[in-house]
């Protein structure tokens, strides 16, 4: 008896704990696909407002977020697109490809996307962490990432 009481619990737990990263990975994806759905559409406001926002130092982890106001970040953000304009970057498509599990509870979106620069499509790929309730992207092969993701602290070329 004992022993069946063991397993009920253990099973009990299991499937609370699993139903707990569902809804964490159905809430990544949806913030995820509201961003790049907003890159896509070209509604950079509504993209800025689903980044995790950081600086980048020696001195600070990015998750320490940006020493910038809201409205900084976002004219600074702005900056950034408009770089990516000047370059005739435009995200065309994207795809959840998977999702990778770190240990039992972290994990990161696999995600690839099409870019389409100066007429030439490019096949990209980046893996999407969410902190705070924000994209961030923490690997990519894309070389303009620093000019739509929330890195806050950086020269912008011209």
């Amino acid at each position: 008896m004992k022993k069946t009481i063991v397993i009920l619990l253990i099973s009990i737990y299991s499937l609370v704990l699993i139903g707990c990263n569902f809804n964490e990975e159905d809430k990544a994806k949806s913030i995820t696909k509201k961003y790049y759905n907003a890159l896509m559409d070209e509604n950079y406001d509504k993209a800025f407002e689903q980044l995790y926002l950081y600086d980048y130092t020696k001195e600070k982890h990015p998750t320490d977020g940006t020493t910038l106001t809201k409205k900084e970040a976002k004219a600074f953000y702005m900056q950034k697109i408009k770089y990516l304009v000047e370059q005739d970057y435009k995200v065309k498509d994207f795809e959840i490809e998977n999702i990778r599990y770190e240990d039992g509870h972290t994990f990161f979106l696999e995600i690839s996307f099409n870019v389409e620069q100066d007429g030439e499509s490019i096949e990209r790929a980046e893996t999407v962490d969410v902190w705070k309730g924000r994209v961030w992207i923490v690997e990519t092969d894309d070389p303009y990432t620093t000019y739509r993701d929330g890195k806050m602290n950086f020269a912008i070329e011209r």
